[in-house]
């Protein structure tokens, strides 16, 4: 019972997503026009590899410290007292963790339960007669922390009524939502004219009440709300708002919620750098933030799946396997590093005077386990007749819809290489579409041996069939290395990147302060050492092979002084008698 009720929630996304645009033109057999597709439910997938370690890691770093997310800080979370980490944004511990606790009981986590139970004990008589957690009488207060974390009390709220149906987590989301209802006029055009966004992050949670509690009047308050909702400046509650966007598209059927979460995502487009990542604040900030990035991805692969566009799963893989790798610690969390075009990583805010360094475990680590987690659910999407593969890290993934499993074995994520094998117990027909990622100079595909005739450039590769028994299906890409002028529409700077992962030069290994030039011939190719790796050199002359991954060390200890990264160079030609 409870597997299915924790289930409701995703599943009513899954169900109602909105049709996408399609590609007009006629289209060669086997190739397919963007259109939606379904997230796969949380409990029919198993993370394995690279993304099951990082996910792991981080729901470890938050669910066995029990030292540090204690009862006690709970209760002071939803008082707004001081016991919790982010105890003067009253209710925001609170809700995340119902987040968390919400993946990591569809991933299997057994205590989950118990432990959401007991919080619920806890929390509940903190909330006030207005119906926010924190001060009594905040209704009227100019505090803005105070609905930023009451935003995120109520989508945690529903994704707790979501696993448990109580009851009395549904009545007190009511509650809440009725309080939003009555400080609207104070946010809802607060930003500058626009909805502030710390205030608008409550979109998602009124959503989920529709459509969970059948509360119509929470769904006409979020599309008023909507309506005033623009390019506002933190990034994370930005993007948080986004997402409430996406809900209201999906569940009204108004493609305008959609132009305006593009338009968002287009404005974070013109300030990332090149390995992904995002300013704290738009336009521009001297250091990253861990939730940000999180809902980057989140709510890329949210567009995806409703628009069918690839562009938003590349973008949300790019930055998954760079910028939020890097921001990941070996502690398994998440928090802030320094943010230039140039050099990224590095120390940057560290609050509770440097207590856990760089991570912030107030919030980034908890969003960053939430986004691992849901990244889960996009690996593979589908509709009645179509399994779409959009992510090739290693996992198992249950589709009984169409009565099939896949099993995914790679070598995430520098994706050289992939085998999924389709395991069907009886025959079965529908068509699996493979991605071919933007980064893939080409991507070829065998099924039982026999190799699959390659698309054209931004297509996927349709195997078509019925299946039976256990069918292997073997990918090669070739991405290798490149040189990746950045910006785009500038010259002068270059990343360099093996496949889809973008290599830096680590201040362990140099001054990354100099301007160190990457070594390419007359064709802009590089240039390779003894060694096959890329070089570069400082103005003295000096020559490394010292390029790497720029999220390979994850598991360094160094989260309280982050090694800096130069991920911008300058490309210098190499004649065969010297450099120019």
């Amino acid at each position: 019972m409870r597997r299915r009720a924790a289930a409701i929630l995703w599943a009513s996304f899954c169900l109602h997503l909105l049709c996408g645009p399609l590609l007009a033109a006629d289209r060669p057999a086997g190739i397919q026009a963007p259109s939606a597709s379904r997230p796969v439910p949380l409990a029919q997938v198993r993370l394995s590899g690279e993304l099951g370690a990082r996910y792991m890691a981080a729901t470890c770093n938050l669910l066995t410290r029990t030292d540090r997310y204690s009862l006690e800080s709970f209760a002071a979370s939803a008082a707004g007292k001081p016991g919790a980490l982010w105890w003067d944004w009253p209710g925001d511990q609170v809700g995340r963790w119902f987040s968390v606790l919400h993946v990591a009981e569809a991933y299997g986590w057994a205590p989950a339960t118990s432990q959401r139970n007991a919080i619920t004990e806890e929390i509940l008589p903190h909330q006030t007669r207005e119906g926010n957690f924190g001060p009594p009488g905040s209704a009227n207060a100019t505090d803005i922390r105070i609905p930023s974390g009451n935003a995120f009390a109520l989508r945690g709220l529903m994704d707790a009524y979501a696993d448990s149906h109580d009851p009395r987590l549904l009545e007190a989301a009511r509650r809440l939502a009725r309080y939003f209802e009555v400080i609207a006029p104070k946010w809802e055009t607060g930003q500058k004219g626009k909805l502030h966004e710390f205030y608008g992050h409550c979109l998602d949670g009124l959503v989920a009440l529709f459509e969970l509690g059948g509360d119509r009047r929470a769904l006409e308050l979020a599309e008023r709300l909507a309506a005033h909702a623009g390019r506002t400046p933190h990034t994370h509650h930005s993007l948080s708002l986004c997402r409430g966007l996406l809900e209201l598209a999906r569940v009204t059927g108004r493609k305008e919620y959609l132009e305006k979460v593009e338009d968002y995502l287009g404005w974070c487009r013109e300030h990332q750098t090149v390995t992904g990542g995002l300013p704290e604040t738009m336009p521009r900030s001297d250091q990253d933030e861990g939730c940000g990035l999180a809902d980057w991805i989140v709510v890329n692969l949210m567009m995806f799946a409703q628009t069918g566009a690839e562009r938003y799963l590349e973008d949300a893989e790019h930055t998954l396997v760079n910028h939020f790798s890097l921001n990941q610690f070996h502690t398994g969390g998440f928090g802030h590093r320094s943010f230039a075009q140039e050099i990224v990583g590095g120390k940057r805010w560290q609050g509770w005077n440097g207590q856990f360094g760089s991570e912030n475990p107030g919030c980034c680590s908890l969003w960053g386990q939430w986004a691992l987690g849901q990244a889960g659910g996009f690996i593979a999407t589908q509709s009645d007749d179509t399994v779409r593969i959009n992510l090739y890290p290693s996992a198992e993934i249950q589709l009984p819809g169409h009565g099939a499993r896949l099993e995914i074995v790679s070598d995430f994520p520098r994706l050289t290489k992939a085998r999924i094998r389709v395991v069907c117990e009886r025959r079965r027909a529908f068509a699996l579409a493979l991605r071919v990622p933007a980064w893939a100079r080409s991507m070829k595909v065998k099924c039982e041996g026999r190799p699959v005739e390659s698309p054209r450039a931004g297509q996927r590769v349709i195997l078509s069939r019925t299946w039976r028994g256990t069918t292997p299906v073997d990918i090669e890409f070739e991405g290798g290395l490149r040189v990746v002028p950045w910006p785009a529409r500038e010259a002068g700077r270059v990343a360099v990147f093996d496949g889809p992962l973008c290599l830096g030069l680590a201040s362990g290994a140099a001054d990354v302060d100099l301007p160190w030039a990457v070594l390419v011939n007359g064709s802009g190719q590089l240039v390779l050492g003894s060694s096959g790796r890329p070089q570069v050199t400082e103005p003295s002359g000096r020559t490394l092979s010292a390029l790497e991954p720029i999220g390979a060390d994850w598991l360094k200890p160094e989260v309280k002084d982050p090694a800096r990264r130069r991920v911008l160079f300058l490309d210098r030609f190499v004649k065969a008698t010297g450099l120019r």
